[in-house]
């Protein structure tokens, strides 16, 4: 791992009834990594990403955050997740908002950015992702591949030091899969780290610095990219990479 650690997970474990979903699970994240979670359905990929920022609480365990445990009572958990950039499977945009409005709406409230800033801003981001056409239109207007580009946008406007990907592709049409990794491919060459549940295998080959495999609620590889694809030595990855690659 590169850099300075921006966030380490210290024996995460994370129970729903009897049922355990994550079970002892402890890793770290470097700034500017590109960290790619594969693993099959209900292995527990999901549930980590929104343990990161506490969206679900862990039934144990530490995650520290800029050097913080968020899972501490004390800590102001929201002054976190301002810095913490999230994109959701299924978009997440105010639907009574155009476009603009969706993008500076929390920087104006919670930053308290003033908006004439906010809107500059606003307008330099979606030129990158070219969507400038659409700052007055409505998410209805948009289709599913323009929504997750706003989506991505809308996060950076809070400037977070880390963004979290929860499958950002798996709700589009195959068409538009292709525009949102382009997206995240741009954005982790400028630097910024990102942490990213995918089924997109070429993405977490080729983009990520580092693959993580998530199975039955534990991580069973952890490796450079290439060569966990190259490589694969837990039988589990084996048959799963058998099966989507």
């Amino acid at each position: 791992m590169s850099g300075n650690e921006l966030l380490r997970v210290e024996h995460l474990t994370k129970t729903f009834g009897k049922l355990t979903v994550l079970n002892d699970i402890s890793t770290s994240f470097a700034a500017h990594e590109v960290v790619s979670v594969i693993g099959p359905s209900g292995g527990g990929k999901s549930t980590f990403l929104r343990c990161l920022n506490l969206l679900e609480q862990p039934s144990s365990g530490h995650i520290l955050f800029d050097g913080v445990d968020i899972c501490d009572k004390k800590t102001d958990i929201n002054l976190h997740r301002q810095k913490m950039g999230m994109v959701f499977q299924q978009f997440n945009l105010f639907n009574n908002m155009n476009v603009l409005k969706n993008m500076i709406a929390a920087p104006v409230k919670i930053l308290h950015m003033d908006p004439e800033q906010a809107k500059e801003k606003a307008l330099g981001l979606i030129r990158r992702v070219g969507l400038e056409d659409k700052l007055e239109s409505y998410p209805s207007q948009l289709s599913g591949g323009q929504k997750q580009r706003i989506a991505i946008v809308r996060a950076l406007m809070m400037d977070p030091e880390v963004m979290l990907f929860d499958e950002p592709t798996s709700a589009l049409d195959p068409e538009m899969i292709g525009e949102v990794l382009e997206v995240m491919k741009n954005l982790a060459q400028t630097g910024m780290t990102m942490i990213v549940v995918t089924h997109e295998m070429r993405f977490a080959r080729e983009v990520s610095s580092r693959t993580i495999f998530l199975d039955g609620g534990v991580i069973a590889e952890d490796k450079p990219s290439h060569e966990l694809f190259d490589r694969p030595q837990n039988p589990r990855l084996i048959s799963f990479l058998q099966k989507v690659l």
